[in-house]
């Protein structure tokens, strides 16, 4: 087990977008050189390597949605998505040189998706941030006639239980346990934030509470903190950003063990 302490990260909405774009433009760009380097090596339609440009595809995707997940996560708009999509179609459609390429895409819309994004940080005890697309790539010529689709959907999601028992003083041990998941799976997390509800008002936990975070190393994180309140419940906050960088909120109820 290790032992570490995350800090939480504040950023504008304009600082999100600028870096969103900044992470587009570079996946088009890594993709038009990967491609090109590809084509470069081919000397008629029959052998260009159609399998690595769709895995290629796929790749590119998936980045494109974390991405975009990540920026509306963090507070930037959730046409995030659609935007950045909208500029990767345009780059696919001048890469396949020797044959027509149409990539589409189709972002959920539901009770819970709004073009495409899900932020859900309000039920008791989890949160989810979630990422939905459907897209269909067609590639058509002379040799070849292909038509794929695949779904990419990103999500993370943290759950947080616990509990407080009495100290000496009037002060309370709050022990939590916090768990972080990617599309299902054990992940890990960047960072952890905990915010303790005290009159009214929301208060970092930090050195001064005794905070304590434990890593399992496996997506499981032990909390603690030390508070001095009257409350017979403490409401708890938990700040979270997995490895991709999306963040995620989740609040519990700690009552006396």
């Amino acid at each position: 087990m290790k032992r570490c302490k995350k800090n939480f990260r504040k950023n504008s909405s304009g600082q999100l977008l600028i870096v969103a774009a900044l992470a587009i433009a570079i996946l088009i760009s890594s993709t038009t050189i990967y491609v090109y380097e590809l084509s470069r090596e081919i000397n008629n339609v029959e052998s260009y390597p159609i399998n690595d440009f769709i895995l290629a595809l796929r790749q590119n995707t998936k980045n494109t949605v974390v991405s975009s997940l990540s920026n509306a996560s963090k507070g930037g708009e959730k046409t995030v998505l659609t935007t950045n999509l909208n500029a990767l179609v345009q780059a696919f459609r001048s890469l396949h040189g020797l044959e027509t390429c149409h990539l589409t895409f189709t972002a959920l819309n539901n009770s819970n998706y709004d073009s495409g994004i899900w932020l859900s940080w309000t039920s008791n005890s989890s949160g989810i941030s979630s990422a939905y697309t459907n897209f269909t790539l067609k590639v058509y010529g002379m040799e070849t006639n292909i038509a794929e689709e695949h779904t990419v959907n990103v999500t993370t999601t943290v759950t947080i239980n616990g509990f407080y028992t009495k100290l000496g003083g009037g002060e309370k041990l709050v022990n939590l346990t916090c768990a972080v998941y990617n599309e299902g799976q054990p992940a890990l997390a960047e960072n952890i934030t905990l915010f303790y509800e005290d009159l009214g008002s929301w208060t970092l936990a930090d050195s001064s509470n005794n905070l304590l975070i434990t890593d399992y190393g496996n997506g499981t994180y032990f909390l603690s903190f030390t508070i001095s309140t009257s409350s017979d419940v403490v409401q708890v906050s938990a700040h979270v950003y997995d490895l991709r960088d999306v963040f995620v909120q989740a609040n519990t109820t700690c009552y006396e063990a």
